[in-house]
């Protein structure tokens, strides 16, 4: 998911901006503990294309849209009636505000006015449908592997 952190004319406070949109990375290969293969439990698209003879074989580029992903959950687990928008972006938010309070001295430790952070944070959803946080990128990815 990617944030805008942006400071207006008091360099403490900030506008946290949220991409409505996402995408998913997928994985070549189902996980597998007792796997060898070091790819399999990583959804890194650098990592991912090296496995040549499995990346994309499930989905173009190993990269689907919050709507596939929509359609997935709607399709394989109808009694959970589980929404991306309602149940799972709710707690990207919280997470995501909680990462920007811990860090908020070091985001803009110039104090400057007018300015902004761009950054890319990184979730996983379990088999649970909980997220975690895996990463925030301050440099993060700008565009879409695929048309998916």
């Amino acid at each position: 998911m990617w944030v805008l952190v942006h400071v207006n004319e008091n360099p403490s406070n900030f506008d946290i901006y949220f991409f409505k949109e996402g995408y998913l990375r997928t994985s070549s290969n189902e996980y597998n503990v007792d796997d060898e293969n070091l790819y399999v439990h990583l959804t890194n698209n650098c990592l991912q294309v090296l496995e040549k003879s499995t990346f994309g074989q499930h989905e173009v580029g190993n990269t689907i849209s919050f709507e596939i992903f929509q359609k997935y959950l709607t399709e394989e687990y109808p009694q959970y009636d589980l929404s991306i928008e309602d149940h799972l972006i709710p707690r990207m938010k919280d997470i995501v505000i909680d990462t920007i309070v811990s860090t908020k001295s070091k985001i803009n430790e110039k104090q400057r006015k007018f300015c902004f952070e761009l950054l890319g944070y990184d979730f996983l959803i379990d088999e649970d449908f909980r997220i975690w946080l895996l990463e925030v990128n301050n440099n993060p990815f700008l565009g879409y592997q695929n048309k998916e």
